[in-house]
């Protein structure tokens, strides 16, 4: 009979998941062999103005190319300047004011100028190459990758998308993991085997279980899709479990109902709960392609609560607050990277928006990361840009995501050439802050 492992890594369960509508996996003992470290990324799919969500207040430069978009020097007299973090180059957008909680907490990390160096500008292409970690069309996501090469808790649940219904492709691959939008979907049910509350009596999976108990023949076909089976039965009682009751430790803050408060929200539930969850993926949304109207009229442009892209910001940013709050000592074992597929361009355009770019900034919170700003550019004179357009990358990604394996989550540097094929690993010592 094959392994619980194998069952994981087989079609079966992609065909029975799809079946019921959800991918699953459960509470077995496997042994947990995991080191209790999760890494969390969130994807800001649409191509993040990195210079708009950290503005480079310390250069004239920024100024003249965005004689409308650019956001003032911070001034504690007026809320629509930038926030300070104490880089005399960088501030914060005024919309990410709850991150500076985490951000003075010393558990916050900046990288400017980050990107994939050989993408180009198509949203399609990068997002399915920042996925596979090279520029080809591998199947396997950087994700699901580091899944087959590390070992780790031998446990459905050890890798899953929270939040959103659909595979990210950093994470999709031979090892199958749960897509959960959250814990109430989650389910296989039929109205007319459901009664109570919610469906609370579920005389279905009931039956389910019941007729994968039934003896028989361990090497036989119908025995691996009988353990198949209860591996997704276990899995959704295991993560309703862990929702039940479940209020936040967040000195008053919720997270909110869309996709990424969702995702954090499953992810803090799933910890909490000791569920060996290593890695998953989540999106924040929030309709970063800002070719026009990147900013709101009248007097507050940039911190008009009544227009969407400033509201959504901030909704994003106190989902993570949220989240860093829930996690209290927890946050030690967890490290949430935020990041997109490029940057838009230095130069604003004729409709008050940028275009696509190149390099953007990603950031990180949690774990070992080391507080500050990471490697950045020194001057953004159309002759250091590149193209004389766009953001250079100053710092690869997948350095980035590689050093949060390694020093967060225990993986051996040499496997960075096989979980980023043919990348040569380049250490900005970003993650290396002491306990």
């Amino acid at each position: 009979m094959t392994t619980r492992r194998e069952f994981l890594k087989s079609s079966a369960l992609v065909a029975a998941a799809s079946m019921a509508g959800i991918a699953g996996a459960p509470q077995f003992a496997f042994g947990q062999e995991a080191n209790g470290k999760t890494l969390i990324k969130v994807f800001m799919r649409g191509g993040a103005d990195g210079l708009h969500l950290f503005p480079a207040v310390g250069d004239m430069m920024y100024y003249q190319h965005r004689p409308n978009l650019a956001i003032e020097a911070p001034n504690q007299q007026d809320a629509n300047t930038a926030l300070n973090i104490g880089d005399s180059y960088r501030g914060m957008n005024p919309n990410l004011e709850p991150l500076m909680e985490i951000w003075n907490a010393g558990r916050m990390m900046v990288a400017p100028s980050t990107a994939l160096e050989e993408g180009n500008r198509s949203h399609f292409d990068n997002q399915r190459w920042i996925g596979t970690g090279a520029r080809n069309n591998i199947i396997d996501g950087y994700l699901n990758r580091y899944m087959q090469e590390v070992d780790g808790a031998n446990h459905p649940l050890r890798g899953a998308v929270l939040g959103k219904s659909s595979i990210s492709t950093e994470i999709r691959g031979s090892i199958v993991v749960p897509a959960v939008v959250n814990p109430d979907s989650f389910n296989v049910r039929n109205n007319s085997l459901c009664s109570g509350n919610g469906c609370s009596d579920n005389q279905l999976t009931d039956l389910m279980r019941e007729i994968a108990s039934h003896p028989i023949e361990e090497t036989s076909l119908e025995a691996s899709v009988r353990e198949n089976q209860l591996i997704m039965l276990d899995s959704i009682a295991e993560i309703q479990g862990a929702a039940d009751g479940y209020t936040p430790s967040a000195g008053g803050l919720d997270y909110s109902g869309s996709p990424l408060g969702r995702g954090l929200r499953l992810v803090a539930q799933l910890m909490k709960a000791g569920v060996p969850l290593e890695v998953a993926a989540m999106d924040w949304n929030i309709g970063w392609d800002t070719h026009s109207n990147q900013i709101s009229g009248g007097a507050d442009r940039f911190i008009n609560p009544n227009f969407g892209y400033h509201r959504r910001m901030r909704e994003g940013a106190n989902d993570f607050l949220t989240f860093f709050r829930d996690m209290s000592d927890l946050i030690d074992d967890v490290v949430v990277i935020v990041g997109t597929e490029f940057g838009r361009t230095v130069i604003e355009n004729g409709s008050r928006g940028s275009d696509h770019g190149h390099g953007s900034t990603w950031f990180a919170f949690g774990g070992p990361t080391v507080p500050g700003v990471g490697p950045d550019v020194s001057t953004l004179d159309t002759g250091s840009l590149r193209s004389g357009r766009y953001m250079p990358t100053v710092t690869d990604y997948r350095d980035v995501v590689a050093e949060i394996m390694i020093r967060h989550m225990g993986m051996p540097q040499g496997l960075v050439s096989t979980i980023f094929p043919n990348h040569s690993f380049v250490n900005h010592n970003l993650f290396n802050r002491s306990a």
